[in-house]
């Protein structure tokens, strides 16, 4: 159950860690434009996890399909 929270600190102290080291990030941070980079990324990977977990749930029916129309 914890596993969505864990997993999004991890994503942003990763992607904290990597923008610290890029010199283009000290541009956009004093633009202001970082945030617009980070909210294209953070939708991005959500539409990704969303995608996924569609695809998952869509298997598990077909499974259990199979499973109840083969004795």
């Amino acid at each position: 159950m914890y596993l969505l929270p864990n997993l999004l600190n991890s994503l942003g102290v990763v992607l904290s860690t990597i923008l610290l080291q890029i010199p283009m990030a000290d541009t956009f941070r004093s633009e202001g434009k970082i945030y617009v980079v980070l909210a294209v990324v953070l939708i991005i990977l959500g539409g990704l996890f969303y995608y996924l977990l569609r695809i998952d749930r869509k298997l598990k029916k077909l499974e259990e399909d199979i499973i109840k129309n083969n004795p």
